[in-house]
């Protein structure tokens, strides 16, 4: 099974930059402690841009899908806030480490493609290109190795039977929705569905033979404890991030191939109660992720329809603005202003044959450019050439001409 099966991202292996994961063993106690480390996908993230500020984004959630670069320091900043709060000081969600190196993880990958992100907004009821892959509900720290293969898609995060199905009738009636030519219930509805102070119990549910090492976690008072694969003695996991992102990370990480074989191994020691609970949680979670898979075609045709409907909007407004704005003059304008009667409310007769005013000299115009309107060049000269200047404002110029030259000189000796 390929690491590559598993990530959301595209191109370059997320784990290249790391240790071989079967030879390393996480121990945060012996890890130096230097300042947060940005994603180990940063170097590569998708550069492409929205052109769309959107409106609807609450709780300072970034206005754009990604960022070109790593993480920007306000974006640190607000998770570091958030964990302070919910939290008391930021840590490993697995090892609970605060006082060693923790990088920032995504639960939807940063490096996701485009198609992918249009994908789970539609499903999700989100507005087209208003979810930010670095919202505050999608990151989270990780010791870095720890990291590294969360990314590779060894282990992954599952909530509990309530919350699952919860997310999966979210999901069923944003597209059922979304089907029916209905307005969804928008970007902020979700974020108030899934509130940043809620957080969810998760457990750490390994992928059979991904080699994942042991892990040593902190259990207070600078006592350790180790975990070995299936790490069935880790406690609940209870993190903010957004449920539907948690599995979306989970849903290609685990097919409906993989659930007898965790199943068996991760419930060895368990009663048969526990096996058929894990068992449904891990169904419920193929069922979610099938509704996405199934959604792929009609979340490509709602793209369309939206970006062409916002380019039909667009192109409206602009030409509003411009019929506003545009204050061009014509030949005919130009005479009649001097009349008071506008050329086309004469009759054509009259408009044609009507003498000069006394005084004035008559132009000569060539039977080809007789009725022609003037071109850009000529109405751009002739605006400039009737624009005037009020008395007022041509002092205020002179004054603030003559300080500023004054400022430049010296003072005069007393």
């Amino acid at each position: 099974m390929s690491i590559g099966t598993y990530s959301l991202a595209s191109g370059r292996d997320p784990e290249s930059s790391y240790a071989n994961s079967s030879t390393y063993e996480i121990n945060d106690r012996s890890t130096p402690s230097p300042g947060l480390q940005e994603s180990s996908h940063d170097e590569y993230t998708p550069t492409r841009v929205s052109t769309r500020e959107s409106a609807s984004i609450i709780f300072t959630t970034p206005t754009h899908r990604s960022a070109s670069a790593g993480l920007s320091s306000k974006t640190r900043k607000a998770l570091e806030k958030l964990y302070d709060h919910n939290y008391g000081a930021r840590h490993c969600l697995v090892t609970s480490s605060a006082a060693y190196l923790v990088t920032v993880a995504h639960a939807v990958q940063r490096a996701s493609k485009s198609d992918l992100l249009t994908l789970y907004e539609y499903c999700l009821g989100l507005d087209l290109r208003s979810f930010h892959v670095d919202s505050r509900r999608n990151m989270f720290y990780l010791s870095p190795h720890l990291h590294s293969i969360f990314d590779a898609g060894h282990w992954f995060l599952l909530p509990d039977t309530g919350t699952l199905r919860k997310v999966h009738d979210y999901v069923k009636d944003a597209v059922a929705l979304r089907a029916n030519s209905q307005s969804s219930k928008g970007t902020k509805h979700f974020w108030l569905e899934w509130n940043l102070n809620n957080k969810t119990p998760y457990t750490f549910i390994p992928l059979p033979g991904t080699g994942c090492p042991r892990i040593s976690c902190e259990i207070g008072g600078g006592v350790w404890e180790d975990h070995s694969y299936p790490y069935q003695g880790l406690p609940l996991l209870e993190c903010h991030i957004a449920p539907p992102f948690a599995i979306i990370n989970a849903g290609p990480k685990c097919t409906r191939n993989h659930i007898n074989q965790i199943v068996r191994e991760y419930c060895s020691q368990q009663t048969s109660e526990f096996r058929k609970e894990l068992e449904e949680r891990l169904t419920l979670l193929c069922n979610t992720w099938a509704l996405f898979e199934d959604a792929k075609k009609d979340a490509k045709v709602w793209e369309v329809e939206k970006r062409g409907k916002r380019k039909r909007d667009r192109d409206d407004e602009d030409i509003e603005n411009l019929s506003r704005g545009s204050k061009r003059t014509t030949r005919s304008q130009a005479r009649s202003a001097h009349d008071g009667t506008p050329k086309s409310d004469l009759p054509s007769n009259q408009a044609r044959d009507k003498p000069p005013p006394p005084g004035a000299r008559k132009r000569k115009l060539s039977s080809s450019l007789r009725g022609a309107a003037l071109t850009d060049d000529a109405v751009f000269h002739l605006e400039k050439r009737q624009k005037r200047v009020d008395l007022r404002t041509r002092v205020r110029r002179w004054v603030t001409e003559s300080s500023r030259a004054s400022s430049l000189d010296p003072e005069p000796y007393a």
